[in-house]
């Protein structure tokens, strides 16, 4: 009974100290906005009993705690991923180092030049290829260095111009095929990085 009469008391002494408030606000703007907190604070008030027979709190605690943990292991999941991306990054950029490395040796055998080397990898984590090389950009020169004054002697200033529309057909109509050197490197390549030929481009300078 002393719960009930506590429970009586505090929806009394809220009603008394409601009206107060309502008095000395009069027409005040703000009237209409306390109405609504007090609304809700009576809500609370009222239901306070129920929440403790029926253990709600608890319940309340509860789930507050684990949306709480759930926003907490979210952003922790979130930094994670972030430094996991960039130490995949890292560890990618050291392995096209060590790819290109290689190339530069494979491709020296042939008496050619690296010029640039652009590769591409598979760093979708969930995969099958995961880490697999599935593209390749190549640029090689039949001379380790080329003559500079050289090229500044056949050097002309660029010039531009509309530019015209071609179909497709007539795209691939021009386009060379690769010679037997490409091919040859293609191959090569293909099978020391076990990767398709098709997705090996290869451009020679001086070829």
């Amino acid at each position: 009974m002393d719960k009930v009469y506590e429970w009586i008391r505090n929806i009394v002494v809220y009603m008394i100290l409601n009206t107060i408030i309502m008095n000395l606000l009069a027409n005040s703007s703000y009237k209409k906005y306390i109405k609504i907190i007090s609304g809700m604070i009576l809500v609370l008030i009222v239901i306070a009993p129920l929440m403790n027979i029926m253990e709600l709190n608890d319940t309340i605690d509860f789930y507050l705690a684990s949306n709480n943990l759930a926003v907490e292991t979210s952003e922790f999941e979130f930094r994670l991923k972030l430094i996991e991306e960039a130490q995949i990054n890292e560890f990618f950029g050291e392995y096209k180092v060590k790819l290109e490395e290689s190339a530069k040796d494979i491709l020296a055998e042939e008496g050619l030049y690296l010029k640039n080397f652009d590769i591409v990898f598979d760093q979708k984590e969930q995969s099958n290829t995961f880490g697999q090389i599935i593209g390749m950009e190549i640029d090689l020169s039949m001379e380790e260095h080329l003559d500079e004054q050289v090229a500044e002697v056949f050097r002309v200033e660029t010039i531009e111009i509309n530019r015209i529309a071609i179909s497709k057909e007539e795209e691939n109509a021009d386009k060379q095929p690769p010679s037997p050197l490409e091919i040859k490197l293609k191959n090569k390549l293909s099978d020391f990085y076990n990767i398709e030929p098709d997705n090996i481009n290869i451009s020679i300078q001086g070829g």
